[in-house]
Formats: C-alpha cells, sequence, structure tokens
C-alpha cells in the first residue's frame, strides 16, 4: 500500500510518497517539482503512479506556494524566479536528508517537474553530476531565452519592469542548461511538450533538443512531442513519466 507522509526539512515542507514496505528500506528516489501557483499535493497523482514503481517520491513546496504561499510581486517573473532559485538552494537539503539515513539505493536519484519544476530541472542538471535521469515536462532549458521572452511581454503589455531585470537575475546564466548542455553528460533526459502550449513556447525545448543530437553527451536525451496539447499533463502521460524513472533508477 502507498502511503504519503508529511516532513518538514527546516523550512521546507514536503510529502513523502512511498509503498509501505519500502518506508525504512533503501529504494530509488525521485525529487518532483510542482509548476507555479501550484503546490505538492497537486502532483500526488504523478508520484504515486511513481511510488507504485518502488521508486520513494519526494514532493516539495517551493518557496512562495503551497503552504508557504506568498503575494506575488507585481513585477513580472521576479517572483517566479526567486522560486526556482529557492527550489535550487533547497535540492541538497532535501537529498542530504535521505542521503544522510542510507534510504537512497545505490545512488540513484531522480529529479523531474512540470513547467517551472520542469525549469528547476534543467538548472539543477547543469551543477549537480549525482542526479541519475531527469525529465523535463513542459519546462524550457533555455531559461535566458524564457526570461526575454517575459520582459519583451511586460514591454509590450506596458507593465513595470526593472532596466536591469536580467542583472537581477544574473544567476539565471550560470543554470541555463543551453548555455552548459555538456552537463547533461550522457544521462538519460526526457523532455514532453506540446505544441499548442499557451504558457512556455514549445519551440525553446524543442530547438534546444534539436540543437544538441548527434552529441556524445546527449545520447540518452529524449523528446516526446504533444501534438495540439496545451500545458497540461494527463495520466498517460504521467505513466509515460514512470516508465522513464523505473527503467533508469531500477
Amino acid at each position: 500500500m502507498i502511503k504519503i507522509y508529511k516532513r518538514l526539512l527546516q523550512d521546507v515542507p514536503i510529502l513523502e510518497v512511498v509503498e509501505e514496505e519500502y518506508r525504512y528500506s533503501k529504494t530509488p528516489i525521485v525529487i518532483f517539482y510542482h509548476g507555479w501557483r501550484s503546490d505538492k499535493e497537486l502532483v500526488l497523482t504523478q508520484a504515486r503512479k511513481l511510488a507504485s514503481k518502488n521508486i520513494r517520491v519526494i514532493l516539495p513546496d517551493a518557496m512562495n506556494h503551497g503552504e508557504r504561499l506568498h503575494d506575488v510581486s507585481s513585477i513580472p517573473s521576479f517572483t517566479f524566479w526567486n522560486t526556482i532559485q529557492g527550489n535550487i538552494a533547497e535540492f541538497s537539503l532535501i537529498k542530504g536528508f535521505y542521503k544522510k539515513r542510507d534510504l537512497i539505493n545505490d545512488g540513484k536519484i531522480g529529479v523531474g517537474g512540470y513547467s517551472m519544476g520542469g525549469m528547476t530541472t534543467g538548472a539543477l542538471l547543469t551543477q549537480h553530476p549525482e542526479i541519475t535521469a531527469a525529465a523535463i515536462i513542459m519546462g524550457s532549458p533555455k531559461l535566458n531565452d524564457y526570461a526575454k521572452l517575459v520582459r519583451e511581454s511586460a514591454d509590450k503589455h506596458d507593465l513595470y519592469i526593472p532596466d536591469d531585470m536580467k542583472k537581477l537575475t544574473s544567476w539565471i546564466d550560470d543554470y541555463d542548461l543551453s548555455n552548459y548542455p555538456e552537463t547533461i553528460a550522457n544521462r538519460p533526459l526526457l523532455f514532453w511538450h506540446g505544441t499548442d502550449d499557451e504558457r512556455i513556447p514549445y519551440e525553446e525545448p524543442k530547438s534546444f533538443f534539436d540543437e544538441i543530437q548527434g552529441q556524445p553527451y546527449a545520447e540518452q536525451v529524449a523528446f516526446i512531442t504533444g501534438y495540439k496539447a496545451k500545458h497540461l499533463v494527463e495520466p498517460p502521460l504521467m505513466d509515460k513519466i514512470a516508465n522513464f524513472f523505473e527503467y533508469y533508477l531500477e
């Protein structure tokens, strides 16, 4: 039976989803990140599908979300980028908690996420070689391109955005997977994106995938196109994600 346990790691609320028989046993783990203005509870269906593969799933509430909900800055995307930065900063705290308790089987660590969580995943790949496999679902690996798109949209709609917004979020440069695609390092990486995504352009992850084709570091990168699909994850895709992690974390 799959069980859900609530934990608080310092100030990070998480849900741990795992088959009851493996609660105190070593398993592969997957840290899975929710999207913008979502929360950990809304990713539970995906977590249950992963846990059914004998994987321990960790669902954190990102900063400014869920139990940590705060007002969003009126400056377009400012809170969005702060939230991704928080996810990145807290990754090692979560990983370390389970590593210290010797609950990670053979060092198998998966990372995935939807939308903002997918962007978090790509960013983490640039700095964490210990990640075994990853899934970027509806997220762009081109953080700077997406940030530029938001700035241009704000300008077009006459919304205030600081002239030095790029400098204020300059940390993005070091975590933009398109700047350091070699950090994929031949790890299994799954992309899924809908052609009619109304929030994050399909062209951003697809062009990245096309650009890295044939490179030795990208031999295990796969891209699934959701034809006519919008910014939405449906159960059949959740099954594909679960099967992906089962295969590469077994």
